[in-house]
């Protein structure tokens, strides 16, 4: 994988600036145009009656494509952080992003539990079979996972630890050494390691082992988020 940091020469990824929801032909000028920008965030649709992927806040309403907006950062020599907002965005995505073959950072994202439980089932897509399909098309992407607590059919927003353990355990076997970080909100997991999370916090997880022990290993410790600087066109 590509390392953002690198890429733009700062020490670690929280020196870099983000541009967050560039879902307007407006805001991507403005952004494109901010030197001080390195990361542009935009989110992707593909809906049943559209030709290619779109950005912007729903398929109905989009301004732009997803070729426009990756070829118009890379000339611009920023990264593009994609928000996959359905399974059936990344496969198109991915076949783009091969023609464009684009030299800045790109950074491609899916909630895990939106991956497995997409309104039509038909859709759906298994967070493997989504690793497995960037890695043979796009194997210089910097790979983002969300972990979003609250599922459409979930009356109290948990998740069962068993499916978290099941995908941690992939998580590890496909992309090796790495942390986990994740924002939890208020009350959704009450005592994860023994650690009540505060609105605000981050968990980084470490890698867990072949054979996970039980969850109390899972939480390594919390960041807090308030302090962090962050740009936002």
């Amino acid at each position: 994988m590509q390392s953002v940091a690198a890429y733009f020469d700062v020490s670690d990824a929280s020196q870099l600036n983000w541009a967050h929801r560039i879902n307007t032909a407006s805001k991507l000028e403005a952004t494109l145009a901010d030197d001080d920008i390195h990361v542009i965030e935009a989110d992707i649709h593909f809906g049943a009656g559209d030709a290619t992927p779109l950005v912007g806040e729903s398929s109905d309403t989009a301004e732009l494509d997803a070729a426009t907006l990756i070829a118009a950062a890379n000339r611009a020599g920023k990264a593009v952080k994609l928000d996959f907002q359905s399974p059936a965005a990344i496969e198109p995505t991915l076949t783009i992003l091969r023609l464009l073959k684009p030299s800045t950072p790109v950074i491609l994202h899916a909630e895990i539990f939106s991956l497995l439980s997409a309104s039509n089932p038909a859709e759906a897509m298994e967070p493997d079979h989504f690793i497995r399909i960037i890695q043979h098309s796009c194997p210089t992407a910097v790979i983002s996972l969300g972990w979003s607590l609250k599922r459409a059919h979930d009356a109290d927003g948990r998740v069962e630890e068993s499916l978290i353990q099941q995908i941690a355990i992939m998580l590890v076997q496909r992309l090796g050494p790495v942390n986990y970080g994740l924002e939890i909100r208020a009350g959704y997991t009450p005592g994860v390691g023994g650690l009540r999370a505060e609105q605000g916090a981050a968990v980084i997880f470490d890698p867990l082992p072949a054979s996970p022990s039980p969850a109390h290993n899972i939480a390594h410790n919390v960041v807090q988020l308030v302090g962090r600087q962050r740009r936002v066109a």
